[in-house]
Formats: C-alpha cells, structure tokens, sequence
C-alpha cells in the first residue's frame, strides 16, 4: 500500500535522523545566543524532510501537501510524535495545519499569496491566539478581548495568553480570535483576524513555563495589543463566524492530538524496555523483576486499548464528519493524554534519576503531555460534554423502544 510506505519512510526518518540528534538540538539550544528560532540541526532536518516530500501530510496536495485523509494520517503523526519536535520537522505543528486549513477555506486570495503560501513552503512560522487570562477558556465564547471595526481597519485592544510558538522569530503572523459584539448570541460573537508580527503596538510579554520547561523555541507567551490596527481585509471569514470556524478546522487537530499522546507513550515503551534490560541492581538486571514487567504489560493495554479508540473515532469521523462523533471527541481528548502520563511516569520511575533529565525525552514528554491535558480543554468539560451524549442517547433508544 502506497500509505504503508510513506508511514515506513517517516519511520526511518525518526529512528535514523531526528531521535539521534535530539541530544545535538537541546545543546545548541542550551549554548544559543538566541534561543527563540530554529536551532542549526531543526532547520536541516526541515529542508531534509522537505526534500524528500515527508511534509505536510494531511494538507492539499495543491498546497504542497500530501493529501492524506485522516485514517492514513493517524499512524504518521503517531510516529512524528516519537519526541516533542517531531511535528515541526514535517511541517506539520498546529499553526501550520490549523492556521492553513482556516485561511485556506476563508482568507482573501492576498492573504494566502502574502501569508498561507510561504507558511505552507515552511518559509515562516505562525500561531493562533485564543486563550485570555481571568477568562475560563475552556468554553472559547466567555472570550472578552476587544476586536473593533473602524473605517477601513480593525482595531485589536487586550492581552492574550498561551500563544504558543508566538516567540518565534519565525513566527511572522498570529490568527487572533476576539470578540466583534458582545451583544449577539453566545456563538456569533467572536471574529478571527490575521495580526501580521510587526504590527505597530503588539508586544511580546512574558514566557510561561511548564513544569520549569519554557519549551523554547517554541514556547508560550504573552501577546499585548495596544490598539493595533489591521486593515478590515484581515478578517479571516466573516464577522461573527470566529469560533463556528475554528470548531470546523479541529478535525484533523483532534486526531493529532490523540494519536500523538499514543506516539509518546510509544516512545517511554521503547526508553522503559531499553533501560530495564540493561540496568542491573542486585546482581541482575530490573527486566527481572515482576513489578517491572507488570508495568510493561500494564502500559501496553492501555497505549492498544488507546490507539483502537482513536483509530475508531477517525473513521467515523471521515465517513460521517465532526458532530457524529462529538462524545468520542471527548473521550478522546480525556483518554489520550491521561494514558501517556501513566506509561510516562512509570518509564520514568524506573529511569530513577536519568528519567528527570535531559538524559532522556521522558520529562520532556511528560511537561507536554500534561499541558496538553489542559489546554485542549479541561477533563472535567469534556467529561460533562460526554455525560449530556450518553444522557441523549439512552434518551433517544428509551423513545424509540417504547421503555420508560
């Protein structure tokens, strides 16, 4: 199958490029004079895996992707998600996917000539800013940051939060959803607008960290607007239509998110049965032990029981679209990172010490993988989403079967 060999072709890209240097990439980091771009060996391997067409898996192959539908994408970003850099070798980070189906299906043809077209070459970097501070995120129509139309312009005023890759230098434009008028229904408030990096009054605050991880380059930030002022052309879409878009562009994002936690999971799999079968305590080696081995087996269960739930959840998804599969989105989005915290953590307490440093991708993962949990939406939302499912559906079959 011609998918099948594009999966083994990323494959032996990881395994024989990306994993070996992730050592070489965290010392050029840690040794950077700037370490808010692309270190020497992320941008060799880019051009590398630009070259041989491992880029952009799931967009058009009019836009210089690979077209792949979303089953056929579920074991690649699997596999790209081996180490936490991973999806930027490919090309295929949120902001590139996300932000170029968005523009894609809403922006002017001038937008994607000046903006789409080079995110998509891998020629700039470009992130969405959603979230707000004091404001409950997790349901994006609370949003209160101030988009305002004025003349020809719009005009942007607040702060936004947990811009990721924001501190880029790479990064030349952010998406920013903001409310239009507060005043209309809860969800035809909002409105997304393209904020090129170097607009006059935007400001870079300050970087958050997870778990002590500031995650350069990449990073979270602080993004302030002081009365930033866009033409009225930059509206992505139309006024109002903010967040029905962005929910309309999480498909593919959904299952990036969940096969990439079972992509971690993978690889504490690989460190954890490496390291038990070399370390010796007590005269032997910890693969002896039953504890050990019941971890493994513990931990392979649930990274299989994971995959074949997402697995699942795509081809619904792809045969019947996004709202068929709202409760399983859920689920999803509790399941997935909560399985790779567990295997994660047991690799790392067999690791002992190794396994809180950069002696290993463990923590790494892990600080990932716990702030996925939040910022894709709090476990208890979803759980609530995947109770009024399940309450509709017994609803519906008790009606239907005439049961009380």
């Amino acid at each position: 199958m011609a998918n099948e060999k594009l999966v083994r072709e990323v494959e032996a890209f990881m395994l024989e490029r990306v994993i070996p240097t992730e050592q070489e990439h965290h010392h050029q980091l840690q040794t950077a004079a700037n370490r808010w771009t692309y270190t020497p060996i992320m941008r060799e391997l880019r051009a590398e895996a630009k070259a041989k067409g491992l880029w952009l898996f799931p967009m058009p192959v009019e836009l210089g992707g690979r077209g792949l539908s979303l089953m056929d994408y579920a074991p690649i970003c699997e596999i790209m998600n081996w180490c936490n850099h991973g999806p930027e070798i490919f090309n295929c980070y949120t902001g590139t996917i996300s932000n170029g189906t968005a523009m894609n299906a809403h922006a002017s043809t001038e937008l994607k000539e000046r903006y789409m077209k080079p995110l998509l070459a891998g020629e700039i970097r470009s992130c969405i800013s959603i979230t707000e501070r004091n404001v409950p995120s997790s349901d994006p129509t609370d949003l209160k940051f101030d988009i305002r139309r004025d003349g020809d312009d719009y005009v942007l005023n607040g702060v936004k939060s947990w811009a990721t890759g924001g501190a880029m230098d790479e990064c030349r434009f952010i998406l920013v959803l903001g409310a239009t008028d507060l005043a209309a229904p809860r969800h035809a408030r909002h409105s997304m607008v393209l904020v090129p990096r170097e607009a006059k009054g935007l400001s870079l605050g300050r970087i958050e960290t997870v778990m002590g991880y500031d995650d350069a380059p990449f990073g979270h930030c602080d993004l302030i607007f002081d009365n930033v002022r866009v033409p009225a052309a930059n509206l992505i879409g139309k006024e109002g239509e903010g967040f029905l878009m962005m929910q309309s562009t999480l498909g593919v994002g959904r299952i990036q998110l969940g096969m990439g936690a079972i992509g971690a999971a993978e690889r504490a799999m690989m460190e954890l049965c490496s390291w038990v079968e070399k370390r010796i305590i007590g005269g032997r080696p910890l693969v002896d032990r039953q504890v050990v081995t019941d971890a493994i087996a513990r931990s392979r269960i649930e990274i299989d029981a994971c995959r074949a739930f997402i697995v699942q959840t795509a081809r619904r998804m792809q045969e019947q679209g996004m709202k068929a599969v709202r409760g399983e989105i859920a689920q999803l989005k509790v399941l997935a990172p909560d399985m790779a915290l567990r295997v994660l953590d047991r690799a790392m307490q067999f690791h002992g010490g190794a396994g809180l440093s950069y002696d290993t991708p463990l923590p790494e993962l892990w600080a990932h993988m716990r702030t996925v949990r939040i910022g894709e939406g709090a476990d208890e939302v979803h759980r609530e989403t995947i109770a009024k499912v399940e309450l509709r559906r017994q609803a519906e079959w008790r009606a239907a079967t005439g049961r009380a």
